[in-house]
């Protein structure tokens, strides 16, 4: 039963879709500040529609990062202590955990706070930043599975051109 490869893509686009729209939530927050709280507008419909995307799409793939972790462990060629030998697994199991962790916080905060998290900077910037780094951390864990199961991956070019090793 192979179907981790499904629930890792899965999670992996959505959460990466929900940090490229959190960048641009941020990016709209910072230059149209008045533009945004105006009710009616265009810019305020289009924004609050990406807030939601951000907030949905952290839950959806919140879910799929957990069937992901899941699916994982159960996959039959790589066994929990072949998995923990592999510096590059761990690497991903250790992200894996903090990125749940940085998912589950934003949707806590979200939910509590609704649309006010956008309000104030110091709500609004640890808000999305932690959106981009998760999404950021997806890439860069689904890059490394790409190594692990087939040597390669898309992104090994660009993260060795900024400069991050590879195994």
């Amino acid at each position: 039963m192979v179907i981790h490869p499904v629930f890792v893509h899965f999670h992996t686009g959505i959460l990466t879709a929900a940090a490229a729209v959190a960048l641009v939530n941020l990016l709209l927050r910072i230059l149209f500040r008045d533009n945004i709280n105006t009710p009616g507008t265009k810019l305020a419909r289009l924004f609050h529609q990406f807030d939601v995307f951000i907030y949905i799409g952290s839950i959806i793939g919140f879910l799929g990062l957990i069937a992901g972790m899941v699916t994982g462990f159960m996959e039959p060629d790589y066994p929990v202590d072949a998995l923990v030998q592999m510096p590059i697994m761990r690497f991903k199991i250790l992200w894996s955990v903090v990125c749940v962790e940085i998912y589950l916080y934003l949707m806590i905060i979200r939910a509590k706070m609704g649309d006010r998290v956008w309000f104030k900077l110091s709500t609004y910037a640890p808000y999305a930043i932690l959106v981009i780094f998760g999404g950021i951390m997806m890439m860069i864990m689904g890059a490394l599975g790409g190594i692990a199961v087939y040597g390669t991956s898309i992104l090994q070019p660009i993260l060795d051109w900024i400069g991050i090793p590879w195994p």
